[in-house]
């Protein structure tokens, strides 16, 4: 499998120069979950730029979205209903990049570029004419509602010359997670996580298989392809649109404990969990869409 990253947007959506291989029954082990789909349906949004984040906060039955361009949207819990929307700018105190994943954290509204650069938003409507003209600095649309809470880089040592395209919150490991994607430098990817009290990297390591679920021969886990996360209780779930499968990973042990599989979705690119279901956002002909997925 051809590993380069090529930063190269085709069609409205991240082209990575690789041909995926959407087949989970392809992939490194026997023993999968399959799921199966119960309802799919279009995103209806501000515009067509192509969604690239999700996360469910369950206190307040929200969810956020981002886009390529840093837009961010919460919607309700039918994802049929806009609540509020923002955009933020590239150029302010660090660089940002095109946006690839989202997280709630501690009522923040959380947006990250594929440079590990990520940014956080309170929701504050109404404010001030004064503020608002100082938020105007960041965020050209949404300004009047809302203001930078934080922004700053995560550091790495193990994926220091890889991007990433996966990025949530844990508030059982009081952690943040991230999974880097394969280059032509360095063709395997990694899990890091981050405290949340000081933003410093706490570890970062290659997962492997757990024994049970029947490892192919010469196969390992360098070959999937991580374009989504969500840190649910104590795993983390990574979204690989290679062999369309969903990974549970257990980071005490390091280890995938389950592997679930899917299909019919082209474009998979972002995770989040919902009532025991699998939420998945996929760019599909120019669309965004939802398929949801039980076991």
């Amino acid at each position: 499998m051809k590993k380069i990253l090529n930063l190269m947007f085709v069609s409205a959506v991240v082209a990575f120069g690789m041909e995926f291989n959407l087949n989970s029954n392809d992939g490194a082990v026997t023993n999968t979950t399959p799921l199966k789909q119960v309802d799919s349906f279009e995103l209806k949004l501000n515009d067509t730029t192509p969604i690239t984040g999700l996360d469910y906060d369950e206190a307040s039955k929200t969810f956020l979205l981002s886009d390529l361009k840093l837009g961010f949207y919460t919607m309700d819990e039918s994802l049929k209903n806009v609540k509020t929307y923002a955009k933020s700018t590239k150029d302010w105190i660090i660089q940002m990049e095109d946006g690839v994943s989202a997280s709630f954290f501690n009522g923040s509204l959380g947006v990250m570029s594929y440079n590990k650069t990520y940014e956080f938003f309170k929701h504050v409507p109404n404010q001030s004419e004064e503020d608002a003209n100082k938020a105007w600095r960041y965020l050209p649309v949404g300004f009047e509602n809302f203001t930078l809470d934080f922004k700053d880089r995560y550091y790495t040592i193990r994926a220091k010359q890889q991007y990433i395209l996966s990025w949530d919150h844990s508030d059982f490991y009081s952690e943040f997670f991230t999974a880097s994607v394969p280059d032509n430098i360095k063709p395997y990817w990694s899990i890091a996580s981050f405290s949340d009290s000081d933003n410093m990297l706490s570890s970062e390591f290659i997962p492997s298989f757990d024994e049970s679920l029947g490892v192919k021969d010469k196969r390992d886990i360098s070959d999937y392809y991580i374009t989504g996360m969500d840190a649910n209780g104590e795993f983390v779930y990574l979204l690989s649109k290679q062999y369309s499968s969903i990974l549970k990973l257990d980071p005490r042990t390091r280890k995938v404990v389950e592997v679930y599989t899917f299909s019919g979705l082209t474009n998979p690119r972002a995770l989040a969990m919902k009532d025991g279901k699998f939420y998945i956002v996929s760019r599909e002909n120019g669309i965004n869409k939802i398929a949801i997925f039980e076991k």
